[in-house]
């Protein structure tokens, strides 16, 4: 069973592609591959039990193609004041582990 979770907070994400970024339309990179780094304030947050307000995340990514053709790597970059049970969290959710197929969050 899932986890239930949820973040209201501001996102920042800035790519390779042209201005609209054709991935998030589930169309090809503007350029063949996808690069993108994405910034996360949460506001507010938790995750199960474990609270997230205030924390900060960064994910860099890559893709050979398109974002959803898969075979992407990735860095997730989690705020230094997390404790364990926060790094975790963060990492589970923006990892996809705790997401429908297909997704980051």
């Amino acid at each position: 069973m899932a986890t239930e979770w949820r973040v209201r907070g501001t996102e920042l994400v800035n790519c390779n592609c042209a201005y609209g970024c054709p991935c998030q339309f589930n169309a090809l990179p503007t350029y063949g591959d996808c690069r993108a780094s994405i910034g996360y304030e949460i506001e507010e947050g938790h995750f199960g039990d474990v609270k997230l307000d205030g924390l900060y995340a960064v994910l860099l990514v890559t893709w050979p193609g398109a974002i959803h053709e898969g075979n992407g790597t990735r860095q997730i970059i989690i705020d230094e004041r997390a404790d364990h049970g926060q790094r975790d969290a963060l990492v589970k959710m923006i990892g996809g582990q705790e997401a429908d197929e297909g997704t980051l969050w």
